[in-house]
């Protein structure tokens, strides 16, 4: 059976309440003497309209045409940077037209309260966390963001999806960059022993695979305990121009950051190449793109997508990251 997967950094998608009162033009923001008598939401009559998804000049239909994409949304929508399971539920109402019947998402150890989540129209079937894992010899956490171990049923064959957004690159110092690139060849490395823990030596006869954003690129030694395990990264499929995923607008740089790994079975299973929605991405004036840190192509100029969603503009776009959309054949 053939089944259409995504995994789709979709950028701080939080929601936030409205604490305020009163018909248009006559709001006032509620007194904390207010928010304690109504249990922190507005009057029962308003509360319905309080919790909202944060967005602004359409920012967030924007994310949903990416999600969308040319095909129709996937009937797996993996995404990452997700505040909440109501945040993601509201997502889905407000901005997917309800596509989705089941939603899964577990709060991690993140300071920002961000997470990951699964949208489907398939049943999920099993369900494990690891937020709770813990670094050996240590009693920290390994993943803030969680390693969300998802299994559907397709057709009847099981098919078990690792969520993952591994540490960001971002630092401020040498020493958090240092320990940043530690922590996410720790969380490489741990998701590859949660692979072979949940499936032994056989795992590469599973219909299992490995999503998320990674925060590195391919050639990195920081996300190389688990891309050099066997599994087969599709976006390697495409030409070179067109193996990113993500745009850094502040120096004008693409990169691979986003993968869907399969093994051995749904590799051979699932030939097509997959496919990375850009029409999301910012518009500037004679844009240029440039691959970072690729031994094989550093420097070499990017394919840009020639087309954009109307309203996106140089300062808008759906997200950073291009969601990458993979068919798989289940058997």
């Amino acid at each position: 059976m053939k089944v259409r997967l995504a995994t789709f950094n979709c950028e701080n998608l939080f929601a936030r309440y409205k604490f305020e009162a009163g018909p248009p033009g006559t709001k006032k923001v509620l007194t904390p003497e207010e928010l304690d008598q109504h249990w922190g939401f507005l009057p029962p009559e308003k509360w319905k309209k309080s919790f909202q998804i944060f967005t602004h000049d359409g920012w967030r239909d924007l994310t949903a045409k990416a999600l969308k994409g040319k095909d129709g949304f996937p009937d797996i929508a993996c995404l990452e940077e997700i505040e909440s399971l109501p945040a993601m539920r509201r997502f889905n109402q407000d901005f997917l037209g309800g596509h989705y019947t089941h939603a899964v998402l577990i709060d991690g150890h993140d300071p920002r309260s961000i997470d990951v989540g699964v949208l489907s129209t398939l049943p999920i079937t099993d369900l494990k966390t690891h937020i709770d894992d813990v670094a050996p010899g240590s009693k920290s956490w390994v993943f803030s963001r969680d390693c969300l171990e998802v299994t559907f049923e397709v057709g009847g064959a099981p098919l078990t999806v690792f969520v993952n957004h591994l540490k960001s690159q971002y630092a401020k110092t040498a020493k958090e960059r240092v320990d940043g690139n530690a922590r996410r060849q720790a969380q490489a490395t741990r998701v590859g022993a949660i692979v072979k823990e949940r499936f032994g030596e056989a795992w590469q006869d599973a219909n299992l695979v490995v999503v998320g954003d990674f925060n590195d690129q391919p050639t990195s030694p920081y996300v190389a305990p688990l891309l050099t395990m066997g599994f087969t990264n599709v976006v390697d499929r495409l030409p070179v121009a067109e193996r990113w995923t993500h745009y850094w607008d502040k120096k004008n740089l693409v990169s691979q950051l986003d993968y869907i790994l399969l093994t051995r079975k749904l590799t051979t299973n699932s030939q097509t190449a997959p496919y990375i929605e850009r029409r999301g991405v910012v518009q500037k004036r004679n844009m240029k793109a440039f691959f970072a840190n690729l031994d094989d192509t550093a420097g070499a100029a990017a394919a840009l997508p020639g087309q954009r969603f109307p309203g996106v503009t140089s300062t808008m776009s759906a997200s950073d990251h291009c969601p990458v959309v993979m068919e798989l054949d289940v058997r």
